[in-house]
Order: structure tokens, then C-alpha cells, then sequence
């Protein structure tokens, strides 16, 4: 472990960062005043992490989140991108107020394979151990059982008094109620479940071919002689093939560009026949867009733990031996493909109680 990480675990990451980031911590307050001021007296609640980034999926997390947020929760609010914590800590420190909530953006980052984010929501955390705090739903997987990332997070959690701890599959609820005990662990679905694609998808788009929607990254698990028998049913299918993937080209999303950003891919799902994904949100983008999907495991078991919210809908299967394929797409293409948002809202009590 380098020098610099053992200090963060010792010394807490909010102090550290604030060293290593001291012109955005000075420079962030008149930076980001103004979005206190217009809102000065009203109930707040901030959206810490909300994802700038290349990766569409979280980038329809945050649209959600938002949606969510502004549907049910009676006040303003106010989203701190990924990374940019530091630049509102003073701001936060002078006009948040006993009824204020933070929230802290969901998706598959607690753990050691995207510390990054772990660390910016310890580094709250320390700052504000006496807030309401609210962690979207979330996946949580350790490669390294004794992660050093693990044992400070159960160290900033155990300090704080009002925690409230949403998994988005059963697996992560255990995990989470066995590391962090002190804290209020709930289970709901995965946010984008609760997404109107209304405003994102454009009534009576024409469906055309398979897309097929395969990682390329550490969460991959499918071997080459799984991507041949895939090539094979998706060439036997007479369907016009198109691959695609949830991560966008540009490396980084300005908050103004994430919703057409979203938009984009959320109509392409919406313009295919049907969809072979092993990504979790391609395996929601085909639910929420009513087009039949069939979903494949990946490495770290999201995809089946969240398949358990939606397994009843007819054009949506999920399986784990690729050789199931061909059967799976014939049962999809013949199904009802009306997705019951009105059912899936009622899973999210547990939270909406939580920002409320």
C-alpha cells in the first residue's frame, strides 16, 4: 500500500483531501454559492456523487436518483458531481440544517474494485456523521474479505447516527447488515426500475434486429467459447445484428448532457427486437422499454440478485448457461412486453420513507 493511501486510512480522508485538493475546498465555496442562496430556508437534500462519467448506466442511476428524489422528497435538491465533495464541504458545513438529508449516489461501488467512490462517501461521512444519510441502492462486493477499504468504511459508518443502507439484491442485504450493524439496511430495487421513459423515448419507435449489449471489462465473465455460441444463435436468428454497449464515447458527461446522453441509448433499446446482455442496466434499459431481453450472468451476481424484482415479466429472461440461449429468445420474442411500473414503484417504500 503506497504511502499516501496508508495516511488516508489514517489520518480520514476528508482532511487529507482537503490538502491535496485545498484550491478547489477554497475556490468551491463562491464556485457553488449561489446554488445555497437561491435556496436559502427550504429543506435540502444533496445528491453526493452523481455520475459525469463515460458509464451510462450510472449515468441513468443519477437520472433516477433525481426523479426520485424530486417526486418524494418535500424540499430542494442539490447534486454534488462524483468527485467534487470537497469543492462543497464549506457551503455544506454553513447552511445544511438538522432536517437536511444526504444522499449518496447508488449503483455497484461499494467495494474495492471502484474505491474511488468509497472513499468520497467516507469522506462525507466524516464531515457530517450526525446527518440523515442515505445510500442509494447499491451493490456491494469485496474481492479481499479484509479489504483495508472495507475496515474504514465500517469505521466512518459505525460513527454515524442516522445511516439508512438500501441493497438492490438480497446478497448485498446480507453482506451489508453483517458489516455494518449499526446502520438501518433495507432492500429495494435497483433505482432505474422507477424511471419514466417518457421523457426520454419518443412513442412508436420502429423495432428492428438484436442488439447485443456484452462487457468488455473486469466484470465479464463470459469465455470465448461463450461469445461462439452466442455469435452462432445471434447469426442462426435471421436478425439483423447490432453491438452495442452502455459506455458512452466521451469520458466525461457534463450535467447538462446526461439526460440526451440517456435518451440516446435508452431509444436504441427501444428500436431493437430484442436485446443479449450480460450488463445489469442493459438487462433494465430492455425492462423499463418494454423490449425483450435475454440477460446472462456476470461476475459479481448483480444482474441475477436484481433479476429477482423483474422475474416475473414474460419478455425478460435470465439464464446462466449461454447454451440456453436459443429457447430463452424464442420465449421473449412471443411475450407481453408491457412493463408494470405502477407494481415496481410499491417496492420502493422502504426509501421513499427513508427521503422523506
Amino acid at each position: 500500500m503506497k504511502l499516501t493511501k496508508r495516511a488516508k486510512f489514517a489520518i480520514g480522508f476528508s482532511r487529507i483531501n482537503k490538502l491535496g485538493n485545498i484550491g478547489k475546498y477554497i475556490k468551491g465555496y463562491d464556485a457553488h454559492l449561489d446554488e445555497f442562496t437561491a435556496v436559502r430556508g427550504r429543506r435540502t437534500c444533496i445528491l453526493v456523487g452523481s455520475a459525469t462519467y463515460d458509464n451510462i448506466g450510472d449515468l441513468a442511476i443519477s437520472e433516477a436518483e433525481l426523479a426520485f428524489l424530486h417526486r418524494y422528497f418535500d424540499g430542494t435538491v442539490i447534486e454534488i458531481p462524483t468527485m467534487a465533495f470537497v469543492e462543497y464541504e464549506r457551503l455544506l458545513r454553513k447552511y445544511l440544517r438538522a432536517d437536511d438529508i444526504l444522499c449518496f449516489q447508488g449503483g455497484g461501488n461499494m467495494g474495492d474494485m471502484y474505491p474511488g467512490f468509497e472513499f468520497e462517501r467516507c469522506e462525507a461521512l466524516e464531515c457530517f456523521p450526525r446527518m440523515k444519510s442515505v445510500i442509494m441502492p447499491q451493490t456491494m462486493h469485496y474481492v479481499d474479505a479484509d479489504s483495508p477499504w472495507l475496515r474504514y468504511s465500517q469505521k466512518v459508518y459505525r460513527n454515524c447516527t442516522d445511516l439508512h443502507l438500501f441493497a438492490r439484491e438480497r446478497t448485498t442485504e446480507g453482506l451489508m447488515k453483517e458489516a455494518y450493524p449499526t446502520a438501518d439496511v433495507s432492500l429495494v430495487p435497483d433505482i432505474v426500475l422507477s424511471m419514466d421513459v417518457t421523457p426520454y423515448v419518443p412513442h412508436g419507435l420502429t423495432r428492428n434486429g438484436m442488439a447485443l449489449v456484452l462487457r468488455q471489462d473486469a466484470e465479464r465473465s463470459l469465455t470465448q467459447d461463450d461469445w461462439e455460441v452466442i455469435r452462432h444463435v445471434a447469426d442462426r436468428s435471421g436478425m439483423a445484428v447490432t453491438y452495442m454497449d452502455t459506455m458512452a464515447e466521451e469520458k466525461f458527461i457534463p450535467l447538462e448532457r446526461r439526460h440526451d446522453v440517456v435518451a440516446g441509448l435508452l431509444q436504441r433499446f427501444a428500436s431493437a427486437q430484442v436485446v443479449v446482455t450480460d450488463r445489469l442496466h442493459g438487462m433494465i434499459f430492455a425492462a423499463i422499454t418494454g423490449t425483450p431481453c435475454v440477460a446472462l450472468a456476470n461476475s459479481n451476481r448483480k444482474v441475477g440478485g436484481v433479476y429477482e424484482w423483474i422475474k416475473d415479466l414474460p419478455y425478460v429472461q435470465y439464464i446462466e448457461d449461454v447454451h440456453e440461449l436459443g429457447d430463452a429468445l424464442r420465449t421473449v420474442l412471443h411475450a407481453d412486453t408491457a412493463y408494470p411500473r405502477d407494481r415496481i414503484l410499491e417496492e420502493f417504500q422502504p426509501l421513499i420513507a427513508a427521503v422523506r
